[in-house]
């Protein structure tokens, strides 16, 4: 036997191949968090007076949030259209090209000149960067979850796709962590480069992601579809045709879920720092913890789906965020440093550990391959660019409409979880289903789900 036929026969070897599929596929998610981190807490605490200067810091700040709110504008864009060639040409492609242009993006915003070198070039500038790296984010995390949940077996499908929503948070506390190490410089330091250093970093990122991704294969479910000749040629409008009630109702879910990771990652954090007087370093250190406890939360609420169904790990979760979205603010009112990382901690580790890891399997089931990375875009896409993007900006313009006082937002949370609850409930449960993801099939509108 030759060294060819010995690689061969070792790359067929499925369990190394979901092996490498689940790798690969989140370790570009935790450079696409790293990046929409970066952003966040850059907005929050350095964009308003280097990009937006000279309108106080309120309208600063809104402004700095609005292009955080402009990379979501792009990203059901983006989305759509890598969604498109990932099920037209593959998984393994697509997941590269959203890589690269996610990655080089955000390392050419910590080379931009700010506005007292080049003026309004220097808004402009951040903005169209911040469109090319939503575009790129808008595919990689619909595609990770299709690539992580086409490599699993059925009895553990939850818990192996939920590895990328994982890696959400490893990507967020390796930013997080940057960003605090580097806020310790004198405020003078950090606004002049410090801030930089962590955008022109994840290149390094970029790079090792790039290797692993490389080495991955095309999923064996994609393979099958394309050699019995089942890759639709206009996806995104067979999942529309076909499949519009559990569209809805998927965007109903991303509806609730994810405001709360932007309000309790980037809101909260200005919020608490800048109206309240938590010191910003403690306030980053309370996030880190939280985006670590977040990680194996995650697995452990896709290993609890695996057993109990996905939409009692979901409907909890909802129901959770309805009580607690009170409790969270008046745990921020304290200023206490402790009160306020168990606000994040429970926030993040509940409400998000359980909705990012449970729904990469439950759309990924939801959905035949000739148009699953599409129907998941859609499915979280467009609410990312509706309420996900826009949820800082929304929660500070309603802070400011109450005088510093937070009860509009806890509000508006409440209602988005309220609608995540019809969502989730219009949703049928796919757990233990009787056909692997690799034969193409999936629950269509208004079907049965075979148990």
């Amino acid at each position: 036997m030759d060294i060819a036929d010995d690689i061969d026969r070792r790359d067929l070897n499925p369990r190394a191949q979901r092996r490498r599929a689940v790798i690969g596929s989140s370790v570009g998610t935790v450079i696409e968090w790293y990046d929409f981190t970066l952003y966040g807490l850059a907005s929050a605490l350095v964009f308003a007076p280097l990009f937006f200067p000279g309108g106080g810091q309120f309208a600063g700040l809104l402004g700095a949030f609005a292009t955080f709110a402009v990379g979501f504008g792009a990203r059901p864009i983006g989305g759509l259209v890598f969604a498109h060639f990932g099920d037209r040409i593959g998984r393994k492609g697509t997941l590269l090209a959203t890589l690269l242009m996610m990655g080089i993006a955000t390392t050419l915003i910590g080379l931009l000149p700010t506005a007292e070198s080049i003026g309004a070039w220097a808004p402009i500038l951040l903005i169209v960067l911040r469109l090319f790296q939503g575009a790129g984010a808008g595919a990689e995390f619909a595609g990770a979850m299709t690539m992580a949940s086409e490599s699993s077996e059925t009895r553990n499908r939850a818990f192996v796709a939920g590895f990328p929503g994982a890696s959400v948070y490893l990507g967020m506390a390796l930013a997080t962590a940057t960003f605090a190490l580097i806020s310790l410089l004198p405020l003078e330091q950090f606004q002049a480069w410090g801030w930089r250093i962590p955008f022109v970093a994840s290149i390094v990122i970029v790079a090792f992601a790039l290797y692993f991704r490389l080495r991955v294969t095309e999923t064996a479910a994609f393979t099958a579809a394309e050699r019995q000749g089942e890759v639709s040629r206009a996806p995104l409008a067979t999942a529309v045709r076909s499949h519009w009630r559990t569209l809805l109702a998927g965007m109903a879910f991303f509806v609730f879920a994810l405001p709360w990771v932007y309000i309790v990652q980037t809101f909260s954090i200005s919020y608490t720092t800048g109206t309240l007087t938590v010191n910003p370093t403690h306030a980053l250190i309370g996030l880190i913890v939280a985006e670590l406890i977040t990680i194996p939360a995650t697995l452990g609420f896709g290993l609890l789906a695996d057993r109990i169904g996905r939409k009692p790990v979901l409907l909890g979760a909802a129901v959770f965020a309805i009580v607690f979205a009170f409790p969270m603010f008046l745990l921020f009112q304290t200023e206490s440093s402790f009160l306020v990382a168990v606000g994040l901690v429970l926030g993040l580790a509940i409400v998000q550990g359980a909705t990012i890891g449970v729904s990469a399997a439950m759309l990924a089931e939801l959905f035949p391959t000739r148009m699953r990375w599409s129907g998941i875009a859609i499915s979280r896409e467009i609410p990312a660019a509706l309420v996900g993007g826009t949820a800082p900006l929304v929660a500070t313009a309603l802070v400011g409409l109450t005088g510093g006082t937070p009860w509009l937002v806890a509000g508006y949370l409440v209602g988005l979880s309220i609608i995540g609850v019809v969502g989730i409930s219009a949703l049928p449960e796919t757990l233990r289903r009787d056909e692997p993801l690799s034969t193409g099939g999936a629950v269509a509108d208004g079907a049965a789900v075979r148990r």
